[in-house]
């Protein structure tokens, strides 16, 4: 059968840029007429991910656009003309049908190139708060799924669909039994996942190494899954080599499926990934957002305290030792728990990946078409 839907799939940087993308991308290539290319940075974090997901990748040249005046500037321009070089040349050979964007600046070349030429670009912006990407690409967008309702504010109202954030569909369908044995965890006790960043955050495993000391004093039954980065991974293992309870600290989680099956709690930044994740398992937050990225990560996890699923904790309140006192009053609070998770239930789009799908099917065949 001939391939009649050609879609390219471009973003990268940041987890919360890929890891939708290889959501759709999967979903695409259920239909046999389906076709896709993943375009991101060359050498970008994105490069192993997409790999790993079984896709074709293809990198180009591209870099963020400067907030002060630097040298960076004038590579800025010289990057931008090489990935629009880079961007035509994969235009040209692949001839999408559409272009998927899930934002960030690597997509932004491909999304440009493709606009010019005709060729449908949909995006989706995952966070609250659009960045400049986004508000760029939304301007010759045909579509523009967004991650939280409110966001919908923010682009044109015609234009603009609150689908969510797709999520891997292992997140969503992991079994907690099984997860919690792979672990060598019990299955009766309350488990607390902690999550410092895939690149691991240094201030968060500090207070989070602190909270997990001050919880082996035993006030509460819990279990601890720690992801720490590799910086901090050996002297955090050394530090809690006495710790009472069952920690498994990891630098770097593969199965993170897993980790969220196994979670009763979750502790850990607010990236816009993250919180779909931890609604698709229904499961309570305590957000720490990063301070930093013009405060998306804050009105991320705000959003969800709003909705009653999570608590917020910034930075500056963990001198005060606010998360030991906020986990100490939510695990003597079962009930408590229960509620938020309810609540995140209610948040979570279980279909957005097959509702993005649908619309850029519908965008692919209207040209074929034309």
């Amino acid at each position: 059968m001939s391939v009649n839907r050609k879609v390219i799939i471009t973003g990268g940087g940041t987890g919360g840029h890929v890891f939708p993308g290889i959501a759709v991308a999967r979903e695409l290539l259920k239909d046999p007429q389906a076709e896709v290319l993943f375009v991101g940075k060359k050498m970008g974090p994105e490069t192993k991910w997409v790999l790993d997901a079984g896709l074709v990748f293809k990198g180009i040249r591209t870099s963020g656009f400067p907030r002060s005046l630097s040298l960076r500037l004038l590579t800025f321009w010289f990057d931008l003309g090489a990935g629009l070089m880079d961007a035509g040349r994969l235009v040209s050979e692949f001839k999408p049908s559409v272009v998927f964007s899930t934002g960030g600046y690597v997509s932004v070349p491909v999304s440009l190139v493709a606009a010019l030429r005709g060729v449908p670009v949909a995006l989706l912006e995952p966070n609250v708060a659009p960045g400049l990407a986004a508000k760029f690409l939304a301007l010759f967008s045909k579509k523009v799924f967004v991650g939280f309702e409110e966001t919908t504010l923010s682009f044109s109202k015609g234009r603009t669909q609150w689908t969510g954030i797709p999520v891997r569909e292992e997140i969503k369908t992991a079994d907690k039994t099984e997860s919690l044995k792979n672990f060598k965890l019990d299955q009766e006790t309350t488990t607390i996942l902690m999550l410092g960043g895939s690149q691991g955050a240094h201030v968060l495993n500090q207070y989070m190494t602190d909270v997990i000391e001050q919880l082996g004093q035993g006030f509460h039954k819990v279990q601890i899954i720690m992801m720490t980065g590799w910086t901090d991974y050996q002297t955090i293992v050394d530090r809690l080599e006495k710790c009472p309870l069952k920690v498994v600290l990891r630098p770097f989680i593969a199965n993170i499926h897993e980790a969220y099956a196994a979670a009763d709690l979750v502790v850990g930044r607010s990236g816009a990934m993250t919180c779909a994740e931890i609604l698709s398992r229904a499961l309570p937050a305590v957000f720490i957002p990063y301070p930093h990225a013009s405060g998306h990560q804050e009105r991320n996890a705000r959003a969800l305290e709003t909705a009653g699923s999570a608590v917020v904790i910034t930075e500056k309140q963990l001198e005060n030792e606010k998360l030991i006192q906020t986990l100490d009053e939510m695990l003597a609070n079962p009930s408590q728990l229960k509620a938020m998770g309810e609540k995140a239930s209610k948040l979570a789009r279980p279909d957005a990946t097959a509702k993005i799908v649908e619309v850029l099917f519908q965008l692919a065949d209207q040209r074929r078409i034309a």
